[in-house]
């Protein structure tokens, strides 16, 4: 019976959902927390000591990646690329994980690749002088840790004054030309793709200017054009995302891409979905553990 691990800081509905479906497709499940790993190295490969069902495995579906030291991060990230190094199928990879995470990597790429995303600046705090350079008038802008989630510690301001009293995380400014929504409401658009194709879509929508389901927002279906779906799909052949949530802002004359996450959520999706998303991912990861 072939073996497949869920990996992950935190388990729950998801790991579940997908779980359950690998079982059905008679699969063995190991589902594993980062900090209970403990590894050396053997016979030219990384070796789980602790838990050496864990060296037979074929493939690794990654869940979720808390926050951490700079040293937990790194670990976490090389378990991953030393799994692919050994010939097993990480979903997602260490490499798509790494771009999608690191928000000023997310954004160097997608306009490397003339995909359009909000007017970004950065810069370290510690150069004060270049506050004053960067920050343009008569303009909303939010503020974002580079590697966060959930919404959590995201700052809209509208002036000088209030963005020299915010202390940002990790000491570099991430700013970001805040869009408006056309409507009273705030709102932007949440794509999940799968092996390069789009699966799910639904608008968040929120009184507040943070739109994720996690802070409160409420949710509803929507359909995509066409462009929009092509859009999503260039997206996910460049980032090699096997799954993935791609955040949109559509506005009358343009598409911008807010952010990707490489280890997205689908519960909420799932509410208003008519298809079984869960059962749709863990079909496709059986096609590439297959490859």
């Amino acid at each position: 019976m072939t073996t497949i691990a869920i990996i992950s800081d935190l388990h729950d509905w998801h790991s579940d959902q997908i779980e359950s479906f690998l079982k059905q497709n008679k699969f063995k499940i190991l589902k594993v927390s980062f900090e209970e790993i403990k590894f050396s190295f053997k016979k030219n490969k990384i070796f789980f000591e602790n838990n050496k069902l864990l060296n037979n495995i074929r493939g690794v579906w990654v869940r979720f990646l808390k926050n951490g030291t700079t040293e937990e991060i790194t670990t976490k990230l090389t378990i991953l690329h030393l799994l692919t190094e050994s010939q097993i199928y990480v979903h997602n990879s260490g490499l798509a994980i790494e771009k999608t995470v690191d928000k000023v990597r997310t954004t160097g790429i997608l306009e490397m690749n003339n995909i359009k995303s909000p007017k970004t600046t950065i810069w370290f705090e510690k150069n004060k002088k270049s506050l004053n350079n960067n920050f343009y008038k008569k303009t909303k802008y939010l503020v974002k840790p580079i590697f966060g989630s959930q919404g959590k510690n995201i700052f809209l301001v509208d002036n000088f004054n209030e963005l020299k009293k915010i202390k940002v995380t990790g000491e570099v400014f991430y700013l970001q030309e805040f869009i408006e929504s056309p409507q009273k409401e705030f709102s932007d658009v949440r794509v999940l793709v799968s092996n390069h194709r789009v699966i799910s879509s639904m608008e968040r929508y929120s009184h507040h200017f943070i739109t994720n389901v996690f802070q409160g927002a409420k949710y509803r279906h929507i359909l995509l054009k066409k462009n929009i779906k092509d859009l999503c799909i260039k997206i996910s052949k460049i980032f090699k995302l096997g799954y993935g949530g791609i955040d949109l802002k559509i506005t009358t004359k343009d598409i911008f891409v807010l952010e990707i996450n490489s280890v997205p959520s689908w519960k909420a999706m799932q509410k208003i979905s008519q298809i079984n998303i869960s059962e749709r991912l863990v079909k496709d990861f059986i096609r590439n553990i297959k490859k």
